[in-house]
Order: C-alpha cells, then sequence, then structure tokens
C-alpha cells in the first residue's frame, strides 16, 4: 500500500528525496554532476516556494520512496515540468508513479482547477526514449497528447538581415499602445487558423486566461521587439518579445490569414531581430509547433535552427 502525503518536509527528508533523486538518473540521459547536496538544496528551493507543491510516496513501513512536484500558482491550470515521478527502483515502481500522479490529479480538481499539464523536454534522442516510460505513466491515468513543438534559436551575430518594408496600406505599432481588449480577438483567430495543438487542447476559459497571459503588460517586455500590425485602424498581426534567464524569448506571434502571403510576417520578423541586434542581443529563441511548417520555414530564414524539442499531456476531470 503506498502512502501520499503533502505535509512539511524535514531537512532528513530533502536528503532522503536527493538520494532517490540522484540514484534514479544515475546511468540515464537526465544523470548530472550534482552531488546528492546540490540536489537537495534543489528540491529545498521548491519546497520554499508558495507557487509548488511537492507530494511524496510513503510505504507501509513509512519509508519515502518516491516524489512529484508540480507548479499551481496560476488560474485553473496546473503544471508539472521534467521527468516526474521519480521513484525509488523496485518492483513498485509503477505502482509507486500511478499513486503520486492520481494523488496531484485529486489535488487539482480539490482546488478547483480544470487542467493538470505535463511538458518534457528532448535535448537528445536518448531523453525522447527515456521520457516513454514516464509518458506510458500519465496515459495510464487518463493523460492525452497535446501538441509537441521545436525549440529554436538563432544567433543574431551570424545573420545579416535585409531592409523590408510593409505591403501598401500597413502600419507598426508598438505593444504598449494597444489595449488587451484589441488583441483578444486576434489571439483567438490567429492561434485557431494556425492549428496551434497546444492552444486547441485548452478549453475556452483556458484559452483566455492564457491569452491574457501572453498579452499581459505588466510582465516586462521588450518594447521596441514587441510589434503590432495594423491595417486601416484594424490589428492583423502581432509579435511580443519578453527577456527569460537573460535571453529575448520571441513568441507569442500571429498573423490574420488575410495578411498573409504579402511578406508582413518576414516584416515584422526582421524589424524585431534588427531591434534585438542594435540593443546588443546575441542570440534569440522561440518555440513553434512542429505541425506549423510555413512558421519554421520561415524562422529557417533568418538563421532559427532547432535546438530541442518539447512535448505536452494533459489532463482535464
Amino acid at each position: 500500500m503506498i502512502k501520499i502525503e503533502s505535509s512539511n518536509l524535514s531537512s532528513e527528508d530533502f536528503h532522503i528525496l536527493a538520494r532517490i533523486t540522484k540514484s534514479a538518473m544515475r546511468g540515464t540521459p537526465l544523470e548530472s554532476d550534482k552531488s546528492v547536496e546540490e540536489i537537495e538544496w534543489d528540491i529545498e528551493k521548491i519546497a520554499s516556494s508558495s507557487d509548488y507543491r511537492i507530494l511524496i510516496a510513503k510505504d507501509e513501513q513509512e519509508t519515502i520512496v518516491g516524489w512529484l512536484y508540480y507548479y499551481f500558482a496560476f488560474p485553473l491550470m496546473d503544471f508539472i515540468s521534467g521527468f516526474v515521478p521519480i521513484v525509488r527502483e523496485n518492483n513498485d515502481s509503477e505502482e509507486i508513479a500511478l499513486s503520486l500522479i492520481e494523488a496531484s490529479k485529486i489535488d487539482t480538481v480539490e482546488r478547483g482547477q480544470s487542467r493538470l499539464e505535463i511538458e518534457l523536454e528532448f535535448p537528445s534522442e536518448e531523453h525522447r526514449s527515456h521520457s516513454e516510460r514516464i509518458v506510458a505513466w500519465y496515459r495510464k491515468c487518463g493523460f492525452q497528447f497535446a501538441a509537441e513543438e521545436v525549440h529554436m534559436k538563432s544567433d543574431l551575430s551570424a545573420i545579416e538581415l535585409p531592409k523590408l518594408g510593409l505591403s501598401h496600406g500597413y502600419r507598426v505599432r508598438n505593444f504598449s499602445e494597444v489595449s488587451y481588449d484589441m488583441l483578444e480577438g486576434l489571439g483567438f483567430q490567429t492561434f485557431e487558423d494556425s492549428k496551434e495543438g497546444l492552444f486547441l487542447s485548452l478549453s475556452h476559459a483556458e484559452q483566455k486566461i492564457t491569452l491574457k497571459y501572453f498579452f499581459d503588460k505588466s510582465k516586462p517586455y521588450i518594447e521596441d521587439a514587441s510589434l503590432i500590425l495594423e491595417r486601416q485602424g484594424e490589428i492583423v498581426g502581432f509579435v511580443i518579445t519578453r527577456l527569460k534567464d537573460d535571453e529575448p524569448e520571441i513568441g507569442p506571434v500571429g498573423l490574420v490569414p488575410e495578411a498573409r502571403g504579402q511578406g508582413l510576417a518576414s516584416s515584422l520578423l526582421v524589424r524585431v531581430l534588427k531591434s534585438l541586434k542594435d540593443t546588443g542581443s546575441t542570440s534569440v529563441y522561440l518555440d513553434t509547433t512542429i505541425t506549423n511548417l510555413p512558421a519554421q520555414r520561415l524562422y529557417k530564414k533568418y538563421g532559427f535552427k532547432e535546438v530541442y524539442y518539447k512535448q505536452f499531456y494533459y489532463w482535464s476531470p
């Protein structure tokens, strides 16, 4: 019998979780040079944040045998990131993992959330292969595939940017000049039309919250690299750029169907890249779904290369 707890952890508990984690990663693509003490410190930082919850699994002897953590400080949605649950390798490994996942589902529902999502990053094919057992656990617990994305990066110092103008009747405005109400409908239209799998897997209420997050001006953004495209007073496109881990990240990006095929996406992207380059940025990255081949072709034209892939799975009550 596996028992799941989310009570306050002691320093000894942190040490046990670190040892389990170190052991579980040994001989896998996740293995690192971090010591048990360094891993222990990482777990303590997660536990000290009010935005995360840690669940631990204990066996009948009250011995800790596994753990899982997730981010829950977001309206309606909880997020699991990484190759978790992490469990002690024994004959009960799957039972431990499934118990932890089911407990996280129960907690999600009890707090009134409507979605639990997991994101897995694949820096190599070995990571993808390693994920298969974990994905199988989540599928057994009712999780569905949402989307796969490719993380792309461009070396700004290595590219020459052309001078591109806009088609007649179009003009560029700054993101700061446009209200959320002017962008919401456009956001829905562009993401639905471009078949963004992750966005389409959300409920309408979850989509609305996601758009508010994307277009939130209280989150720092790069003014000269966050642009709105307008035609005759109507907004038809956008590119938002923010700093993440001291590196510019482009996204979201959107263009209505009737504005496509005129080189407008290239014009917007070049303006953003030139602004970043002029202000000293040496690289920039973005994510796009693997099924959006036109977007990938555009990005590759301006030096973006595939770095790694990400898969998303979700469960809704």
